[in-house]
C-alpha cells in the first residue's frame, strides 16, 4: 500500500509539473509579442487594424476590411510587406478576399515569419504567388490510411523492449 501511495504522489507531481511548465511557457511566449506599427497604403476599401504584434522572429496582423468602393471586390488579396531597418523587403504575406459586396466587412489574419522586421505596410493586389492559388491537397485515401496504421503497428511491434518509456 505504501508503494501505491508513492506512485500516486509521483504521478500527481508529474501532472502538476506539466501544468506549471505549460502555463509558464505560454505566459513567456505571450509576453514576447510587442505591438508593431502597420501602415495601410490605400484609402478605399477601408482597412482597420485590430491587433498587430510581433516578436523578433515572427508576428501577426489581425484586421477588418470594409468595402467602401461601391463595387464588388472579388478575388483580391491583401498584401503585407515586411521591411528591415535598411528598407529591404524581407517577407510578404497575403490574405485572400473571395467576394466582398459594397458595405460588407471581412476579418483577416496575416501571419509572418521573418527576423528583423522594422515596419510593415499593407497594400492591395490582384495576384498572389502560385502556391497560394493552388494549395496542396493532402487528403489521404483509404489505402494510404490503412498503410499508415499498419506501418505504425509494425514499428511498435519491433521496437526494443523498454524503449517507449518502459511500457512495451
Amino acid at each position: 500500500m505504501d508503494k501505491f501511495k508513492k506512485w500516486i504522489r509521483w504521478i500527481v507531481l508529474l501532472i502538476l509539473l506539466f501544468l506549471f511548465v505549460s502555463i509558464m511557457s505560454r505566459a513567456i511566449i505571450i509576453s514576447m509579442y510587442k505591438p508593431k506599427e502597420c501602415k495601410v497604403l490605400f484609402e478605399s476599401p477601408n482597412i482597420e487594424i485590430l491587433d498587430s504584434k510581433a516578436t523578433n522572429a515572427n508576428g501577426y496582423i489581425y484586421g477588418c476590411i470594409t468595402n467602401t468602393t461601391g463595387e464588388v471586390l472579388e478575388n483580391k488579396f491583401i498584401k503585407l510587406d515586411c521591411y528591415s531597418e535598411y528598407d529591404n523587403n524581407i517577407n510578404t504575406g497575403y490574405a485572400q478576399i473571395f467576394r466582398l459586396e459594397p458595405g460588407e466587412s471581412q476579418y483577416f489574419v496575416i501571419s509572418y515569419r521573418c527576423e528583423g522586421t522594422e515596419r510593415a505596410e499593407i497594400s492591395m493586389s490582384d495576384t498572389a504567388p502560385e502556391y497560394l492559388l493552388d494549395p496542396i491537397d493532402i487528403t489521404l485515401t483509404q489505402t494510404q490510411k490503412l498503410a499508415l496504421v499498419a506501418g505504425t503497428l509494425i514499428v511498435l511491434y519491433y521496437m526494443p523492449a523498454g524503449y517507449l518509456f518502459g511500457i512495451l
